[in-house]
């Protein structure tokens, strides 16, 4: 869990060599009938509960490479993560806007797009053997072979009126050296179908370094870009972490600047830009890393100054004012034991300095952060109440 050096944005040339690079012509063959290609991830640590998460596991010969096409999600922003299965490490990325659409179709996430182009098609291919670019993790396995891989795609905040994303999963091909291509299957599941809640399960993510302080200490998450394993990594995102504990009664009061972002969750006709392409703030439990609540961007009532109040406790200890008609976002938290909370932000523009993305492992945020770091407080619930309801601050 280890947070990387500033980076700068992709550039054209930059994605033409992504080992996860753009395919064209791969729209013909139909999958065979059988088990579906994809499953849901039921073990995710510290997941995003706004998100929807796909996994996948294979294995490819020397030579051989996969073969995916389907349709852009209604959605905030999709990525996918290829992972050496035998130890989890990162071996390529790519994001939506590296995607080139097929011909004739739109990529709805670039900037000022048509969100909801009928014709949204992509095609990418999977190229593990591609040789590595200096300073980036797109291909170069060493060996001769085979490939143990796994594949995690990941959509963030679906709108609202596409459950799911509102599009069928990608088809896969293995793709063999002289181009013959097998279909991996299969009868896939309706995405708008698919319970993505995951039972409580053992952490296997410690609690980080520091303690329980009121206000609380934000420090550089080691579950950023850059670590092992695909339940954690992300390219695209950055985290700051707090300790947290309910153990004596109180609520945890959050509140801050937030980033500005794409409006997308009621169906925005054009994909907007902003600071960050998506964040949110998560509650979560230790020894279970997967009790989790998140509340997104857009479930977030702001002020004319952009500045929000976010209130996280026991679902029994709820304020009568902590609802969105009084200017106040909710976050329901286990009662027992301590836990902690995530900020997330999720691509942050090149030239926006206060994101996690910049926090060095377990560093103090508030340096990094700036006006950007939610001030959280530790108050009763007679004390929030007392300060009424400020819909419309």
């Amino acid at each position: 869990m280890t947070a990387p050096a500033r980076r700068p944005g992709p550039t054209p040339a930059h994605r033409s060599r992504l080992g996860i690079a753009a395919a064209a012509a791969l729209l013909a063959s139909t999958p065979a009938a059988g088990a579906c290609f994809w499953t849901v991830p039921r073990n995710l640590a510290l997941p995003e509960t706004n998100t929807l998460y796909w996994r996948a596991e294979f294995r490819l010969e020397r030579g051989e490479r996969l073969a995916l096409a389907g349709d852009f999600p209604h959605a905030r922003q999709m990525s996918f993560a290829l992972h050496r299965a035998s130890d989890n490490a990162g071996v390529a990325a790519a994001r939506d806007v590296d995607l080139e659409p097929v011909a004739g179709a739109d990529n709805p996430y670039r900037p000022g797009s048509r969100r909801h182009a009928v014709r949204r098609g992509f095609s990418v291919e999977i190229d593990p053997w591609a040789a590595a670019a200096p300073g980036r993790m797109d291909g170069g396995v060493v060996g001769q072979g085979p490939f143990d891989g796994r594949l995690l795609y990941r959509i963030y905040l679906p709108d609202r009126s596409k459950p799911g994303g509102g599009v069928a999963l990608p088809r896969v091909w293995k793709v063999a050296p002289d181009g013959v291509r097998t279909p991996l299957g299969g009868d896939c599941p309706d995405p708008r179908t698919v319970d993505m809640r995951q039972t409580l399960g053992p952490t296997r993510i410690p609690p980080g370094p520091g303690a329980v302080t009121d206000p609380i200490e934000w420090r550089g998450s080691a579950a950023a870009p850059g670590s092992s394993g695909d339940l954690l990594v992300n390219r695209d995102n950055a985290y700051a972490y707090a300790l947290t504990s309910f153990a004596r009664g109180e609520l945890l009061v959050l509140s801050g600047i937030a980033p500005t972002h794409p409006r997308t969750l009621d169906g925005a006709r054009r994909m907007g830009v902003g600071q960050v392409r998506y964040w949110s703030i998560c509650a979560y439990r230790h020894p279970s890393d997967r009790s989790a609540a998140c509340v997104a961007d857009e479930a977030i009532p702001l002020a004319r100054d952009r500045r929000y109040t976010i209130v996280i406790g026991p679902a029994a200890r709820r304020p009568s004012n902590a609802r969105p008609d009084c200017g106040v976002a909710w976050i329901d938290a286990p009662a027992d034991g301590d836990g902690a909370v995530l900020l997330r932000h999720v691509a942050p523009d090149p030239g926006f300095a206060n994101t996690p993305l910049n926090i060095t492992p377990d560093q103090l945020a508030r340096d990094v952060l700036g006006p950007f770091e939610p001030v959280g407080r530790y108050l009763t619930r007679s004390q929030f109440e007392a300060r009424g309801c400020r819909g419309g601050r």
